[in-house]
Formats: structure tokens, C-alpha cells, sequence
């Protein structure tokens, strides 16, 4: 069996929020709106509007915690009570995260609208959950996708940057971690499919990263900053809705999930931990140096942490990388189909390797800016 999971509709444009109301009123005259603090500021004017002049009936709840399962429950009650037809949820990705997971359990339809690009939350059939001080716990595979999502790219494009930087980072591992999952068997049909998608969204931001990155901050949609959060919500949230039920193993991922046990790395986004996790992958994998070398120079431009201090870690750095090693949880099913080798030690020694890899691709890079100024 295979499960496709997608939104029925997706719009990645500037404006689209000003035709929200209409598109909401398709699906439902009743909404429950769950929204980010500073999502609501960016977003909610133009789509507030919009949903008036539609005659939608709409209750608004603002939250700034986690995607936790309390949560859920407690926002399903206020959910409910409103007897809304539609939710809508507004802002980055434990918002969206948290209202998929709300309109699962009430078998409600959700249109998100993703304030920034920093992952595929909007139109993925899964949510991250987390303990109410941030630590993951694990993710709720949801019936479907959402019933739409309204992505106005003129306000991606308006986001710091740092928020592009971690989606396109989120969105990057997604084929160096599903690659080596991939078998040529008939019954990986699925999972070929989702490599070959993963491929396509790396091959987007191999050649307009950096673009879209320097472009962003400023409002100003260019094809850089369309194409690459397409590839971000569009690519990177397709290929991980194909599934099949077997067990995979996601280093890169599994690495964040244990950095988000460290109080110290919460100051890090999700997209900027993996990016962390992606290079553990690869010393793992035995890559070699230069291309390990290729891909951390680009994450470095990009801003992604590749070192322990940079995650979070004061100090006692070979503790905490025992400590984070000895946390990663893996399928063991699934460990034991890759092509190389995963435990606590391997682990380990990869994640110091990754840290002095970006101690010294820093120094390099912060030598070549000297000379330059030099010059």
C-alpha cells in the first residue's frame, strides 16, 4: 500500500491573502483561526478583511507555545465549542504544526497560511510534537494534508532572512537523508518517487540559495525567492507524504530531535539543527572531505550552525557530543538496511568531526574576508 497525502489546492503568490475570504468561504462560513503573535501583525490585517467582506464568521485564538498533545486537546475543546466548519492557522511551523493537528482529531478541514519559510509545515500530513519546554517528542502522522494552503510569498519575502536560510536547510537534507533508504525493489515505488522529488527541490536550491537568501528581508518577490519557497513548501512537503510502512532511518533529523533534550540548543531553529545533523550525517556516511567541505561552505553562507558553540554549548565539548550521540533514536529495523554503519561512538566521533569541520571552514572563510578588505 502506499499513501499520497496533499493539499487540494496551493498558492505560493504575493496578494493571495486578500483573496483568502473567498477561498475560505469555498470550504466552510465558520472559522477558527489559531495564530502566531507576530504572524498576526505580518498576516492577519489582509486576511482578516478578506474573510469579513466574505461574511466569514470567524473566532481568532492567539498562541505562542509548542505543538505539545495537552495543547491540542485544550485548543480541539475551544475548537469545537465554536462550531466552526473550517480552521485556519497562521504563522510558522508549531503553529501550522499544532491547527493540522487539531482539525485531525475533530475532522476538520485546515487552511495554513505560513507567515515564513522555514519548513514544509504548511502542507505536510504530520506534526511535531513537543514537551511544553521545547523538548521533541515525537510526531502524529495525520489523516491528510491541509484542505489548502495560502502561501503569499510577498510576506516570505519579508521575513528575516534567517528564517529562508533554516527552510532551505530543512529542505536540503532531505534527499541526503533519504537517499540511503532508497532500495530499487518494486515496493520502494513510493520511496523513489519522493527521492526524485527531494532531488529536484536540491537541485533548485544548489543553484538559487543563495540568491533567495541575499534577496530576502525586504518584501520583494523575486523568481529566486518563488522558486525557492516552492521548493521548501511545494517539493520538501510532497516527498515526505509519500509513505509505504517501512521503517526509515533520518540521521539528520534524529541528531535534532536529540539536540532539542539540550536546553542550550533552543535558541536554534528546527531547519538550523538538522543543518547541524546533515553534516553529522555525511562524516557518518564517509563522504569525503571536499564534498563535505562543498556543502558546509554553503551552509556557513547561509548562517547554519556547524559548530557546538554555535548550537548552543558553552563548554565541555566532548561531553556534549557523548551526550547528544548517546540521545539520537533510531529504528533499529532501519539501521540495520543502511549502507554504512550508526551508533553511539560513530555518532559521537561525527559530531566532532562536524564541529571542527565548521571551526575550520569559519577560520577560512573569516581569512578570506580579511584579505579581500586587505586588498
Amino acid at each position: 500500500m502506499i499513501l499520497a497525502k496533499a493539499p487540494e489546492k496551493y498558492w505560493n503568490e504575493p496578494g493571495i491573502l486578500a483573496k483568502g475570504g473567498e477561498i475560505v468561504a469555498s470550504i466552510g462560513k465558520r472559522a477558527w483561526i489559531l495564530a502566531g503573535k507576530t504572524a498576526l501583525s505580518v498576516a492577519g490585517g489582509t486576511l482578516l478583511t478578506s474573510l469579513d467582506d466574505s461574511g466569514i464568521v470567524y473566532e481568532l485564538q492567539v498562541y505562542e507555545g509548542y505543538c505539545t498533545l495537552e495543547d491540542i486537546d485544550i485548543l480541539a475543546a475551544a475548537a469545537q465549542a465554536s462550531a466552526a466548519e473550517v480552521l485556519i492557522g497562521i504563522g510558522g511551523g508549531k503553529i501550522l504544526d499544532t491547527i493540522k493537528a487539531v482539525g485531525d482529531k475533530l475532522s476538520l478541514p485546515v487552511v495554513t497560511v505560513p507567515t515564513i519559510a522555514a519548513t514544509c509545515a504548511a502542507w505536510s500530513a504530520l506534526s511535531v510534537t513537543y514537551t511544553r519546554q521545547g523538548t521533541q517528542t515525537g510526531g502524529l502522522l495525520l489523516e491528510r494534508s491541509p484542505k489548502a494552503v495560502l502561501s503569499d510569498t510577498a510576506i516570505l519575502a519579508a521575513a528575516p532572512s534567517r528564517y529562508i536560510a533554516a527552510g532551505i536547510a530543512d529542505t536540503l537534507v532531505k534527499w541526503y537523508e533519504a537517499a540511503p533508504n532508497v532500495g530499487s525493489d518494486p515496493g520502494s515505488i513510493h520511496a523513489r518517487v519522493g527521492l526524485a522529488t527531494s532531488r529536484l527541490a536540491l537541485d533548485i536550491l544548489e543553484e538559487l540559495s543563495i540568491d533567495a537568501y541575499l534577496a530576502s528581508g525586504h518584501g520583494e518577490v523575486t523568481d529566486a525567492i518563488s522558486e525557492v519557497t516552492n521548493a521548501i513548501i511545494f517539493l520538501a512537503g510532497q516527498a515526505g507524504s509519500l509513505s509505504g510502512g517501512r521503517p526509515r532511518a533520518y540521521i539528520a533529523h534524529a541528531v535534532n530531535n536529540s539536540l532539542t533534550k539540550q536546553h542550550e540548543t533552543h535558541i536554534r531553529l528546527h531547519g538550523e539543527k538538522v543543518a547541524f545533523g546533515l553534516a553529522v550525517q555525511l562524516h557518518l556516511e564517509g563522504y569525503s572531505q571536499t564534498k563535505i567541505d562543498t556543502l558546509a561552505r554553503l551552509l556557513h553562507a547561509l548562517g547554519q550552525p556547524l559548530t557546538l558553540r554555535e548550537l548552543g554549548f558553552k563548554d565541555s565539548f566532548e561531553d556534549k557530543a557523548a551526550l547528544v550521540a548517546k540521545g539520537v533514536s533510531l529504528d533499529a529495523e532501519a539501521v540495520a538496511a543502511l549502507p554504512f554503519k550508526v551508533d553511539a561512538e560513530l555518532l559521537e566521533q561525527a559530531i566532532l568531526n562536524t564541529d571542527l569541520t565548521g571551526r575550520r571552514i569559519a577560520e577560512q572563510e573569516q581569512n578570506a574576508s580579511w584579505q579581500v578588505q586587505a586588498v
